[in-house]
């Protein structure tokens, strides 16, 4: 059979219904494992662009832990504090190295950032290794430090300032990852390759050093004091104290949806108040209540909020009131945050004019009508205490002061309690000052005189947070 034949005997096998049915198969297989594996590609490369992001994200939040740790290493008075405080940098340094290790960008001539990270973890390393000696810290290594501490700030700026590339979508380290060293030739055009050569400009006058070689964490895995001796109430009862926390009004449509037996065990409870226009359309509201004593734990309504007529100090009277209202007496509000419209308050209990850091409650405001948005009382639940017996004070407020470092311009003290690492409270004079156009809170221990904490004050036009 000649080739001509041939081709029309497959025709005629191919006008065959049944064959062109295998065709269709054969071509759906086709075109569907070409699918797949596109999927698998491009499921691979958002896989390593999260990657790279997560990377950059964790290299950023270390760089700035640096520089707010070596602004507080400036102030530091004592070799404990500064053996500490070292330790941290080291650590935070060390991170940050392995982070930037994972960045595709390894082709760029990086030293000088690079050599920045591994001399801020030595040197400090160095100053702890001293402090633990029980020297102290001279004039000059104050000054190195300074000095770190200004190139720890650029670095932070060039880096935020790259994230902002990221979250706007012009940065994408995949595609440094892909094209390698072409990607940077383009620099009028390429964000990426201009922003870490003007990382790298910043650290041209690097020197070389010389040397030898918030308050809620405390709360994890306590016991909550709140609820010693208390009762078991049932769902019923939890019920009950839901509607009497949120009002009538707000309890529509209750439903209870689980339990929890973690630390604080709880039962918890959502609701959906409706109400009129779009942005109040899905709202919810949720709220988890203790098993022991019925406390309210937290409770979060998720409405959107869009005109803000109200200002912090309002903010503040609305959440004072609320606490009022709910028996949490005796309470002074400390640092706040404003977002989307809601302003978070947090406040400490007073004993005898004596702050109670430990004791946190955090209330959430609307900034359009004043209503309570948001409540967490775990701090509070877990340390609180009718009366403490706090120790006896051992030095005065003036033999305190004179334990700060002199570079502070205190502008004010009182007394607070405050919780360690070790979850021990101690009573501390809580000296409020400045240095270096920030603002600084040092804690001295009332019984022994030891620098306990050095906290920086993050100012912003929205909020007051500690670091």
């Amino acid at each position: 059979m000649g080739i001509r034949n041939k081709l029309l005997d497959f025709k005629r096998r191919l006008s065959d219904r049944h064959m062109y049915s295998i065709v269709l198969v054969v071509a759906a297989i086709i075109a569907s494992a070409g699918i797949y594996q596109y999927k698998k590609a491009l499921n691979y490369r958002n896989y390593v662009e999260n990657q790279y992001n997560r990377s950059f994200h964790e290299l950023v939040g270390y760089v700035e832990n640096i520089e707010v740790s070596l602004a507080k290493g400036m102030l530091v008075n004592s070799p404990e504090q500064m053996s500490a405080l070292s330790s941290e940098i080291w650590r935070k340094a060390a991170f940050a190295q392995a982070n930037l290790g994972q960045l595709p960008i390894s082709h760029i001539q990086l030293d000088k950032t690079s050599k920045f990270l591994t001399q801020v973890g030595d040197y400090t390393y160095s100053l702890s290794r001293k402090a633990m000696d029980g020297q102290p810290i001279t004039d000059k290594e104050y000054a190195q430090l300074e000095q770190l501490h200004k190139y720890s700030a650029t670095l932070s700026r060039a880096l935020n300032s790259m994230q902002d590339d990221l979250y706007d979508g012009r940065l994408k380290f995949g595609e440094l990852k892909a094209e390698g060293k072409k990607y940077f030739n383009r620099a009028a055009k390429n964000i990426a390759a201009n922003k870490i050569e003007n990382i790298e400009k910043e650290f041209q006058e690097y020197p070389s050093l010389i040397y030898d070689g918030p308050f809620s964490d405390h709360i994890e895995n306590m016991t909550p004091r709140l609820l010693e001796g208390g009762t078991q109430i049932t769902q019923e009862q939890a019920r009950d104290k839901v509607v009497s926390f949120v009002g009538q009004d707000r309890a529509q449509n209750l439903e209870f949806t689980g339990e929890s037996n973690g630390t604080i065990p709880t039962y918890t409870f959502s609701m959906s108040p409706g109400g009129q226009g779009t942005s109040n359309r899905d709202r919810r509201i949720t709220i988890a209540v203790t098993k022991i004593g019925g406390h309210v734990l937290w409770m979060l309504d998720n409405r959107n909020v869009t005109n803000i007529s109200l200002n912090i100090n309002q903010a503040r009277q609305k959440a004072k009131a609320f606490l009022d209202s709910k028996g949490y007496a005796n309470m002074k509000e400390s640092y706040y945050l404003k977002s989307d419209g809601i302003a978070t308050i947090n406040y400490a209990y007073m004993q005898d004019n004596i702050i109670m850091y430990p004791d946190l409650v955090k209330v959430k405001v609307a900034l359009d009508n004043g209503e309570i948005v948001g409540f967490e009382s775990q701090g509070y639940i877990m340390a609180h205490q009718a009366t403490r017996n706090l120790p006896q004070i051992k030095i005065t407020e003036q033999a305190a002061r004179a334990k700060i470092n002199p570079r502070l311009k205190i502008d004010s003290s009182r007394l607070a309690v405050i919780p360690l690492e070790s979850k021990r409270e101690v009573l501390c004079y809580e000296f409020h000052g400045s240095f270096d156009n920030r603002n600084f809170l040092i804690y001295i221990n009332a019984e022994t005189g030891k620098e306990e904490k050095i906290l920086m004050l993050l100012e912003t036009p929205n909020g007051v947070l500690t670091m």
